[in-house]
């Protein structure tokens, strides 16, 4: 910054105190936005231009000019991303990431089945065979599924059991997540042991909505109450809700577990059912991102095609997704499917930069964390290693790697392609702030 001369009055000290005072709080604003934004590992000064030319290294705080006016600054306005995090949670997440290893940060990008890391056959328990391996692999999140829950008390003590490795291990808690939709996909609510009433199909509380004029109560309520359950047993994370919008070819995959064909009441209920489980301390996590409405296939069993145009995209699918994450979503799982009227090619959206840097990043400023699709599915296995896929995912923009069909090699890919310089150290400590904010915001 430029010198400034003192002229030797009262006034003049006064003033120049005062600038200090205003740019210093300013420049701490511009480096928590371009912490949360850019790279982790240094700080670039933000530099923005007056009407008259000149340069300041002061920061664009909310008060900033409009740019009207003789020798006022001009300052271009950009889109508030989502979501946001106190300063207290991203300092957590930078002082994690300048004590932890490289294959410790590796670990975090990889969510996957306890079994895919004890080896066992079906894990009920988070006993010494965990223990062991998450010391070599202390992976970001674990997702259960309905043969690893068999009743309360061994879900609070396989959860906490869980966490409490994850903590003695790397000093941040693992996210613990499941698929508790409401209706048929519900792990929790569809076992009798657990004596919880289910919700019901999300496509019910649609129709119902759609015939009372829009109303979203329901939709609230649902994710007050799935929440409420989720976290009172230990779980952080929840796989729901499904924003996608369904067309008249009703998708069998989706017909239930979406809210319906109208993307405007479609985004109405995402919006309310995440709000009310965000209430809830559980992380919801929007899904199948861009649209698995108007597939052409289960991207289960193979490939799947959207063939939508950019512009039909967003005036369809990609409006709940907007909305929940206006709404405050802090997660957004990407689809296995394939968009060529968009990016041009046959590449599943989990994999293109385009989708998940282009569309979900620049264009509709997300910042949370960004979860593939299950990876062991048909629609990446038929066509790509563990391996090779994982590398790829990351690249276009993911942040964490879910399932992946062989986990130690899709672990071993990763760590390689940081080493290498594949994975940029940027890319990989840019993933791990968008994972750590979102783990420390709920250990809060």
């Amino acid at each position: 910054m430029k010198a400034l001369k003192i002229v030797g009055t009262i006034f003049s000290v006064l003033l120049i105190v005062g600038i200090f005072s205003v740019g210093g709080v300013a420049l701490m604003h511009v480096a928590d936005r371009y912490m949360a934004e850019g790279s982790v590992n240094e700080l670039i000064p933000t530099t923005i231009v007056s009407s008259r030319g000149e340069e300041s290294e002061e920061g664009i705080g909310e008060d900033a000019g409009s740019g009207e006016g003789t020798g006022s600054t001009v300052v271009k306005e950009e889109k508030k991303t989502m979501p946001e995090y106190s300063s207290s949670v991203e300092n957590k997440a930078r002082t994690w990431l300048s004590i932890h290893t490289t294959e410790e940060k590796v670990a975090q990008l990889f969510m996957i089945t306890p079994e895919a890391l004890t080896g066992v056959g079906t894990a009920t328990v988070s006993g010494n065979t965990t223990k062991a391996r998450y010391e070599q692999y202390p992976v970001g999140g674990i997702i259960y599924f309905a043969k690893n829950l068999t009743g309360t008390d061994q879900t609070k003590a396989l959860l906490s059991g869980m966490q409490k490795i994850a903590m003695d291990r790397v000093g941040v808690p693992v996210l613990l997540g499941v698929d508790e939709e409401g209706g048929r996909v519900a792990r929790i609510a569809n076992n009798p042991n657990f004596g919880i009433e289910n919700v019901g199909d999300m496509r019910e509380i649609g129709d119902a909505s759609a015939a009372m004029g829009g109303i979203t109560t329901e939709a609230n309520k649902a994710g007050k109450t799935i929440g409420t359950y989720l976290a009172g047993l230990g779980f952080n994370m929840d796989f729901a809700p499904v924003a996608d919008v369904l067309d008249d070819q009703e998708l069998e995959l989706l017909s239930r577990r979406a809210f319906g064909k109208d993307p405007e009441l479609v985004a109405a209920l995402v919006s309310a059912e995440t709000e009310g489980m965000l209430g809830t301390g559980v992380a919801p996590v929007l899904k199948h991102f861009p649209g698995h409405g108007s597939a052409d296939a289960d991207s289960h069993t193979g490939a799947a095609v959207v063939t939508k145009t950019k512009e039909e995209l967003e005036k369809t699918d990609l409006v709940p997704f907007a909305a929940g994450i206006s709404a405050g979503a802090e997660a957004v799982m990407v689809a296995h499917i394939s968009l060529p009227e968009v990016t041009g090619d046959d590449t599943p959206a989990t994999l293109s930069e385009a989708v998940i840097t282009g569309i979900l990043r620049d264009e509709m400023h997300f910042d949370g964390v960004v979860i593939t699709d299950a990876m062991g599915m048909g629609a990446i296995t038929e066509h790509y290693r563990s391996g090779e896929a994982a590398v790829l995912a990351i690249e276009a923009g993911a942040d964490i790697i879910l399932m992946p069909q062989d986990f130690f090699e899709a672990y071993q890919a990763v760590l390689d392609a940081v080493k290498d310089g594949t994975i940029s150290e940027d890319r990989l400590n840019n993933a791990l702030f968008h994972i750590l904010r979102l783990k420390f915001a709920h250990a809060e």
